[in-house]
């Protein structure tokens, strides 16, 4: 039997690998030192994380639940969260095997610094993990509702009292304000606004 150099790597067992269950995917996270960031076709995260996922590679692809209107219909999805973007962990033990994702399906390119792929330190993903629930990201509960009475804090409007209309995507929050002996309609971001 031929004797193989030992290049001082850390061994694993190739069957314990491939015997991982789906739910112990990230299991073996002591060989993960950062993540890669991919960037992916559009609306094709799913697909390029399958296919990454069939050569070998850890995927880490965030997703969040969004309410989608459609032909008149509107339900709750799973979308992603950064779109068109994915997480491949990095190990120092692949070295330059990286340069195979660019040939992937669905994948577009590797963020990268100079020749080398920008790398995300381990605690980002591991905290974005943190807050999934079945595989899906759960945002903190938004402190404000339609109808109630908001005082706005700091810039030209503060101190002065509105109701919310609407809540929009990004922290944005639409505040129907009497000004001038009228009512007009402001967007404002969250952190500028506080119950009264």
């Amino acid at each position: 039997m031929p004797r193989f150099p030992d290049w001082g790597l850390p061994r694993t067992n190739a069957a314990s690998l491939l015997d991982m269950r789906a739910s112990d995917k990230y299991a073996d996270e002591t060989l993960v030192n950062n993540w890669m960031v991919v960037t992916t076709h559009r609306s094709r995260e799913e697909y390029a994380a399958q296919n990454l996922e069939r050569q070998g590679f850890t995927v880490y692809y965030p997703r969040i639940i969004k309410r989608v209107s459609h032909a008149r219909r509107t339900y709750d999805t799973a979308r992603p969260l950064f779109p068109s973007y994915l997480f491949v962990a990095h190990s120092a033990v692949e070295g330059s095997r990286w340069r195979t994702l660019l040939s992937t399906f669905g994948v577009r390119a590797v963020i990268r610094s100079g020749e080398n792929p920008s790398l995300l330190t381990h605690a980002f993903v591991a905290s974005l993990k943190a807050r999934e629930v079945e595989g899906v990201l759960r945002l903190p509960e938004k402190p404000f509702a339609i109808g109630q009475e908001v005082r706005i804090q700091g810039g030209a409007f503060d101190g002065l009292v509105g109701t919310i209309l609407e809540l929009r995507e990004n922290q944005r929050i639409v505040v129907l304000m009497r000004l001038l002996n009228q009512q007009s309609k402001v967007l404002l971001t969250a952190d500028g606004l506080s119950p009264v």
